[in-house]
């Protein structure tokens, strides 16, 4: 795991046992703590057996347990490709879009903070979020090491570049397509897709569809053999093979196997 922070004026952390606002004017253009991210969601993804379904759900309220994390992933990558600092205010969540703010509330003090989500998990004890060792301070709970919280879904988060600059949602996607389309039209990636199989059945495409309605990517192309029509299903393309090889390990466990990791030509 790696988790993420935000930025915090001194005025106030003074305030710790008030609720605290963050706003994208929190951001200073230079020495910006979370540059160099990325927009995700992701796919379903499996941990230990069991699969997490990502998604964006602006209605996102939980009451649980939250832990910290420190000094192990301390100047880490986190899941969206920022870097962890435990001294700063960031969060990890097992689903919410990365980035995204959400504020989280002590309901054993009633301290409340509104901070950045940028990493993935906890997976252990059906913890609900892991906190930065700074944030977890500010919300009392550092010692005891666990405490009863309220996540409550914020907004989203803006991403920015290395010098700080704000990079739009749509901007980002935009480029990050037409890099794809670069580097697959010169040849500088391959490219791979995982082939779920080919139907015949209209029932059994309905079927693998609904059983997949939580990837990305997933595709259906109509072909004809003698006159009959065959459905094939995959899902794809991304570049980094290893990636397809955990998405297939993970359509196992919903009950589909027999797929295969194929180029895309």
């Amino acid at each position: 795991m790696s988790y993420l922070k935000i930025i915090i004026f001194p005025i106030i952390l003074s305030l710790i046992g008030c609720s605290s606002n963050y706003t994208s004017k929190n951001f200073k253009t230079k020495g910006n703590p979370f540059y160099g991210g990325a927009y995700k969601i992701g796919d379903p993804y499996l941990v230990e057996g069991k699969i997490y379904y990502p998604k964006a759900n602006n209605n996102y309220n939980e009451t649980g347990v939250a832990s910290w994390y420190g000094k192990k992933f301390h100047k880490k990558e986190t899941a969206n490709g920022e870097v962890f600092d435990m001294y700063k205010v960031s969060a990890a969540h097992k689903t919410l879009p990365l980035p995204s703010r959400v504020r989280v509330t002590n309901l054993e003090n009633k301290k409340s903070i509104i901070l950045r989500v940028n990493d993935r998990g906890p997976f252990a004890k059906n913890r609900i979020i892991d906190l930065s060792m700074r944030a977890a301070e500010v919300l009392g709970f550092k010692e005891q090491g666990t405490a009863q919280v309220r996540v409550e879904f914020y907004s989203n988060a803006n991403v920015y570049d290395k010098s700080g600059r704000l990079i739009p949602k749509r901007e980002f996607l935009k480029k990050n397509k037409l890099n794809r389309i670069k580097n697959k039209n010169m040849n500088l990636k391959e490219s791979y897709l995982l082939l779920i199989g080919s139907f015949q059945k209209k029932k059994n495409i309905e079927n693998i569809k609904n059983k997949l309605s939580g990837f990305g990517k997933l595709k259906i192309e109509k072909k004809e053999n003698n006159g009959v029509e065959i459905f094939k299903i995959y899902i794809g393309p991304y570049f980094r093979k290893e990636y397809l090889e955990k998405l297939q390990k993970t359509i196992e466990v919903i009950g589909i196997t027999g797929t295969k990791i194929t180029l895309n030509d």
